[in-house]
């Protein structure tokens, strides 16, 4: 009877921690955050020195070094402002959105996951 309770108590710990190595530790996160972060800070930089039309999307990317195990992507789409969440209306410029807005999404990826972040720029 021992045996079966230690081994029922065994199986459900060794569940446990292999469940915990699927999840990005929270340093993998931070760094992240950081570098789409970045991304976005640059975007707004170049918008503001070069205009509203150099916001365009951006295929994924490997970082440089110590980066080196993430790859980062920028999807940017025209968005109306009744539907802020989703695709629509024609590239660079947004000629035909209401408001002149782009959604931006930075998704930011390693070997074990991926990030997305979320953020409508306009040309005001």
């Amino acid at each position: 009877m021992v045996i079966v309770v230690l081994a029922i108590v065994g199986t459900g710990i060794l569940m446990y921690f292999a469940g915990l190595s699927g999840r990005p530790d929270a340093v993998t996160l931070t760094q992240a955050a950081a570098l789409a972060q970045e991304k976005m800070e640059s975007l707004l930089a170049d918008k503001k020195a070069n205009g509203f039309n150099t916001i365009i999307s951006a295929a994924p990317a490997a970082l440089p070094a110590p980066f080196d195990r993430f790859t980062r992507e920028v999807d940017v789409f025209c968005v109306q402002e009744a539907d802020l969440d989703t695709s629509n209306g024609t590239m660079p410029n947004c000629s035909d959105s209401d408001i002149n807005a782009k959604r931006v999404r930075v998704t930011v990826s390693w070997g074990g996951g991926s990030s997305d972040f979320v953020t409508v720029m306009t040309n005001h």
